[in-house]
């Protein structure tokens, strides 16, 4: 019984708090007075500066001595080839003329030129009509000559059949080649001489013989007719 009780005083002074009192005594701590300061370390003095060294003056560079002034130099005498002469080709000779005596062609006189009426079918000239032809550029009994830079146009037709244009027309460049070689054989530039081969459905086809080449000389060539459609022109649409 004494033990429990005892193990009960035991926990009940576990459970008490504890208090402790600090007593200061401040005349203990006046009796200390405050402490003396340390004495502040000496302030570094500033380094001297090291004292700067005159500048040497850079030695002076004599002037170089002014050069005289020079004429200038005339320019060399350079020697030129001399111009090389490049031969030019001479035109062709003209095709002689087709002359035959049965050609049974003629002439007859113009306003302004010949008219040369051929044979039926054929392209080839007399040597009368040749000489004609000669005349009408150098002159003759009764013909002045033509003018130095006249032209010559030669409007050329040859009947055959509507249907087939291009056969009469080949036989009027014929018939006009022939009359224009015989106006270079005399001359006559190729450039003032004009050639237009016609067939029988150009204009100023009835205005003559259908086989025929019309020499007419002027100033300025005769202007060719107005082309003309073959086949007729499409209709309008309704």
């Amino acid at each position: 019984m004494r033990a429990f009780f005892t193990i009960i005083a035991c926990l009940l002074l576990l459970t008490l708090p504890v208090r402790a009192q600090v007593t200061v005594n401040p005349g203990a701590l006046d009796a200390l007075g405050p402490k003396p300061a340390a004495p502040a370390a000496p302030a570094a003095k500033p380094a001297p500066k090291p004292a700067a060294k005159p500048a040497t003056p850079a030695p002076a560079t004599p002037a170089a001595p002014a050069l005289p002034a020079l004429a200038p130099a005339p320019p060399p005498n350079v020697a030129l080839p001399p111009p090389i002469a490049v031969p030019t080709r001479p035109a062709p000779p003209p095709q002689p003329a087709p002359i035959s005596a049965d050609a049974a062609s003629r002439t007859e006189r113009l306003n302004a030129g010949l008219r040369v009426i051929f044979g039926t079918g054929r392209s080839d000239i007399t040597p009368d009509t040749d000489a004609a032809i000669r005349a009408l550029v150098k002159g003759g009994p009764g013909t002045a000559p033509a003018a130095p830079n006249a032209a010559f146009t030669v409007t050329s037709f040859a009947a055959g059949d509507a249907q087939d244009p291009s056969t009469p027309r080949r036989l009027s460049l014929s018939r006009a080649l022939a009359v224009r070689s015989v106006l270079m054989g005399q001359g006559i530039a190729s450039t003032r001489i004009y050639v237009r081969a016609l067939g029988p459905s150009s204009p100023g086809y009835g205005d003559g013989p259908s086989d025929r080449a019309d020499i007419v000389v002027g100033p300025n060539p005769v202007p060719p007719p107005p082309a003309t459609s073959a086949s007729p022109p499409p209709a309008a649409p309704k």
